[in-house]
């Protein structure tokens, strides 16, 4: 289906909304920022490849997962904003990550940097019953939803089956929890939408996918009615 360009400039405005840090949109990267995010970086990667307990590693990572957030939040609004990144401390930053073991790729299709998902993964393996994991699992969820596309979502620059059912599984354990940092709303239209990926790919039984979907569009009017990701959620089921 062919979605109207208001709905792709929605998509892609909400996604990169959800990857920039509160705080940090408009500022320029100073001198003291760049130092401060390299030196907790390097000393959090320290701490990740140590002998340190499988806790203290995975808090590590978590951390680490924070920080690359807002680096990529930062760069990506430079992006969005004028073409390219810019000013000789965020240009020096990103050479240094380019030398690092923090190094954050660039989308061949959007040019956005992407998400460094492993992060999140280690965050959650390592200690799968620490207090971060809920957020971690979250943060995996839509990092990985919003850097699959380019503009519609129904058609994945690259989804293996493998990977659709794993993110239906995690969408369906976030779904419960009651955490201020798991946007609720978040977690139901992305989820929803991979129900009609998995109904469209036969990933799952398309009855199953179909009555999924329709549960989860209900929740979608019954509580945010006025959002526009039920707008966009009624636009991609539409024949």
């Amino acid at each position: 289906m062919k979605l109207p360009c208001w709905l792709k400039h929605f998509i892609v405005v909400a996604g990169l909304a959800l990857s920039v840090p509160a705080g940090f949109a408009h500022d320029a990267i100073s001198a003291e920022a760049r130092k401060s995010y390299l030196g907790k970086l390097d000393e959090l990667h320290r701490t990740a490849q140590s002998s340190a307990t499988p806790a203290a590693r995975a808090s590590a990572r978590f951390q680490t997962g924070k920080i690359l957030t807002e680096i990529r939040g930062l760069l990506n609004e430079d992006i969005m904003s004028h073409g390219k990144t810019q000013g000789l401390e965020t240009l020096t930053l990103v050479n240094q990550l380019n030398a690092s073991p923090n190094k954050l790729a660039i989308s061949n299709y959007t040019k956005l940097y992407l998400a460094d998902l492993q992060a999140w993964r280690d965050a959650i393996a390592l200690d799968p019953r620490a207090k971060h994991v809920t957020v971690a699992r979250f943060m995996l969820f839509k990092d990985y939803f919003y850097d699959s596309f380019t503009d519609n979502p129904l058609q994945p620059i690259k989804e293996d089956k493998q990977t659709l059912l794993e993110m239906i599984s995690l969408g369906e354990l976030l779904l419960p929890m009651k955490d201020a940092a798991v946007d609720a709303e978040e977690v139901t239209f992305i989820l929803a939408v991979h129900y009609l990926k998995a109904a469209e790919s036969g990933a799952l039984p398309k009855a199953k996918c179909q009555n999924r979907f329709a549960e989860l569009l209900q929740k979608f009017k019954n509580t945010w009615a006025d959002s526009l990701k039920l707008s966009t959620l009624e636009a991609l089921s539409s024949p």
